[in-house]
């Protein structure tokens, strides 16, 4: 059965099962989960369920920008020990926390938006990720540019 894209919901190709993290986890827990799930983006929620943000890989490559312009400067430094860098490393991923990277400003969309509503969303935010939340702003799931491109994929018409 072919279906017309521009009828298909959000709801209908999200992912459900979402891994998600806390704004007080710290990076390296989140990279972890990143590593473990597969995934390339964290929605960020509060206790009560709430998205807040979100965190994508793209967050933590711009971390080991910093962190390589640091050792690019190394050499010139006077402490140069490698006890130095690995400071650097445990503050980077171990004692930063999720809230100082996320983006809080999150595009997000509802179940019931359309497929073609979402792809606009990703265009205009410049995001491969959106979390998914109900009229109370609770997470239910996300949809990425792969599970839009995949329905195109398998025959869907426009």
């Amino acid at each position: 059965m072919v279906k017309v894209i521009s009828k298909l919901q959000v709801k209908d190709v999200m992912s459900k099962h979402v891994v998600a993290v806390n704004p007080s986890d710290s990076l390296h827990e989140a990279l972890d989960l990143i590593c473990e799930n597969r995934v390339s983006a964290l929605p960020v929620v509060d206790g009560r369920g709430h998205c807040v943000g979100i965190l994508t890989t793209s967050d933590l490559i711009e971390l080991t920008h910093e962190l390589d312009d640091e050792l690019q400067n190394l050499g010139r430094k006077n402490d140069s020990k490698p006890q130095w860098l690995i400071e650097q490393l445990a503050k980077a991923l171990g004692s930063e926390r999720v809230s100082e990277r996320m983006t809080c400003d999150v595009a997000a969309i509802r179940p019931e938006a359309s497929l073609p509503e979402a792809a606009a969303s990703m265009l205009r935010n410049r995001v491969h990720h959106l979390p998914v939340v109900d009229a109370n702003n609770i997470l239910c799931g996300i949809v990425s540019t792969m599970d839009i491109l995949g329905v195109v994929a398998e025959g869907v018409v426009t």
